[in-house]
């Protein structure tokens, strides 16, 4: 088996954009994209010893970015309680949003809205870029189990974003 160092290098080399891309798509922020990789790298590399193989090394670490990712997200929705208690709101946008961007934000918020297993399931199946078998790999399940898990979640997605709609209405 190569090094630690061997395998990280390789790693960076060759996945630190599917791994930055994956956090975007999780997290929607690009400031906390980096936090989320170097958190990730850095855990990866204190539990090294705990990696057993059973899966690509790149599966392992993103399986950890992942856990990072929604760490953050639960920070995240913590604050933005705290911030409500005071009378703050923390989703304010400025004026001036085009409808196209009022629908990915309902779009976003939809999405936000799915149970942890779905919203992994479409993050990391659909948007990742990584393939149907790496997909499934990083989220310990086979590939027919993500197909149905994100057509699950698209008939979620659908049926929110209609409510929404209809509550405009």
């Amino acid at each position: 088996m190569e090094t630690r160092e061997q395998a990280f290098e390789q790693l960076i080399d060759e996945k630190l954009g599917l791994l930055r891309g994956t956090a975007m798509r999780i997290l929607g922020n690009p400031a906390d994209v980096d936090d989320a990789v170097q958190s990730a790298l850095m855990l990866a590399w204190r539990k090294f010893a705990g990696y057993r193989g059973q899966s690509e090394f790149a599966t392992w670490v993103t399986r950890i970015l992942i856990n990072e990712c929604y760490d953050m997200v639960r920070d995240r929705a913590r604050e933005q309680e705290v911030l409500a208690d005071y009378g703050e709101s923390g989703n304010q946008m400025s004026g001036g949003d085009t409808e196209e961007a009022s629908l990915l934000d309902r779009l976003d918020d939809a999405v936000a809205r799915l149970p942890k297993l779905y919203r992994e399931s479409l993050s990391v199946g659909v948007l990742s870029g990584y393939s149907p078998e790496e997909a499934a790999a990083m989220l310990g399940c086979s590939r027919n189990t993500l197909y149905q898990r994100i057509h699950k979640a698209k008939q979620l997605l659908s049926q929110s974003i209609r409510e929404v709609s209809y509550e405009q209405a």
